[in-house]
């Protein structure tokens, strides 16, 4: 081959190459081209043309990453559908909406309350570019009062929200966390309900001390916080939490380090529902001269409180008609979900079954005293 003849050929592949990476290229937006969504509520909004209300908080980016130095917009548009509220909204910005860093939704308290979840949920699990571990709470008053707030304290847009769930930040017992691929699961899953965390404003900050326990798609029971605490241990097995004792003149309480939690059903034609826990942790407040008593005998009577505490919100929880805990698929399991055991269960058994909650309270020692 000739030397002008193989000069042609390299140029001809450097010109494919340099011709292919430009076309490829075009259909790539950079950084300063997008919106990286970090917060997306759902509302029920007043129109019924257009029920759905979609609210976005979009990051502006900052070559600053301080307290009080997050920015960012927030914009809102009202819709028959989520995903035309969506295609709205890139109207009303100059940049591509990218969902990719998107950790929190928030569904608005109405819409749980007369729509449900479902329609959202449907959006959010087809929607490829929305992570599976994404966090999912109630907004109380509504999805666009909570989307809308911007602590002083949040480092970058979404920071304050998104540390109040997992480990990453704070660790509150009266926290319950729900992932997207959680509440999926629970929603087809038989026998096993969804619990969703409540958030709120306080002042600057959120309040994230509450649960709703839901059916398939709506909400059934609002937990308070002292509720939303044994929930969560007994469900969940969360540690880092207390066990209170009241008492004269100051409440025992212990500071739990070690939470487990087991389902069991008795055998027979009127199961019952046993639940037993194992709670580990020290004694972090007592009134003087306690501990200087039989341990054991204190042991045994934290133990009887918790466990009378658990049953009656086992109680309220059965007659609410849900089961976040799950009885109903370990009774399932049981009975290898033999036919007309789910029409036995939902119809005679759950709405009636009686609750045995076992407690062993073990006190592994009395804190540091100086």
């Amino acid at each position: 081959m000739s030397a002008r003849r193989l000069l042609s050929c390299v140029a001809g592949i450097t010109a494919l190459v340099i011709g292919g990476s430009l076309l490829g290229g075009c259909q790539l937006k950079d950084i300063d081209k997008r919106y990286f969504v970090v917060t997306t509520g759902f509302d029920y909004s007043d129109n019924p043309a257009k029920p759905y209300r979609v609210t976005l908080r979009l990051a502006l980016p900052s070559s600053k990453v301080e307290e009080g130095g997050a920015m960012s917009i927030v914009q809102t548009a009202d819709a028959p559908s989520i995903a035309e509220a969506v295609r709205h909204l890139k109207a009303t910005v100059d940049k591509e909406l990218e969902f990719g860093h998107c950790r929190e939704f928030i569904f608005g308290r109405a819409l749980i309350d007369k729509d449900g979840f479902y329609n959202s949920m449907q959006w959010l699990a087809r929607r490829r570019d929305i992570q599976s571990v994404s966090n999912l709470m109630i907004g109380e008053p509504d999805a666009l009062s909570v989307a809308s707030l911007k602590p002083k304290s949040e480092r970058y847009p979404g920071n304050s929200l998104f540390l109040s769930f997992g480990n990453e930040g704070t660790e509150s017992a009266y926290t319950v966390t729900t992932y997207l691929f959680d509440l999926y699961r629970r929603m087809y899953e038989t026998g096993l309900d969804p619990a969703l965390p409540i958030a709120s404003i306080l002042k600057d900050a959120y309040q994230i001390d509450r649960a709703a326990l839901l059916d398939k798609n709506k909400a059934r029971l609002y937990l308070t916080p002292e509720e939303t605490l044994l929930f969560n241990m007994t469900a969940f097995g969360t540690n880092n939490t207390i066990v209170t004792l009241p008492h004269e003149p100051l409440n025992v309480v212990l500071a739990v380090t070690q939470t487990n939690a087991r389902i069991d059903l008795t055998k027979g034609k009127d199961p019952v529902a046993i639940l037993k826990v194992r709670v580990e942790g020290f004694l972090e407040q007592s009134p003087p001269h306690l501990l200087e008593q039989n341990w054991d005998g204190l042991e045994r009577k934290m133990g009887k409180h918790f466990s009378e505490e658990v049953e009656q919100l086992l109680i309220k929880i059965r007659d609410a008609g849900v089961d976040p805990y799950g009885f109903g698929l370990h009774y399932l399991a049981d009975r290898h979900n033999a036919k007309g055991s789910w029409e036995l269960w939902t119809k005679q058994l759950y709405p009636h079954i009686r609750f045995d909650v076992r407690t062993d309270v073990s006190i592994q020692g009395s804190g540091l005293i100086r």
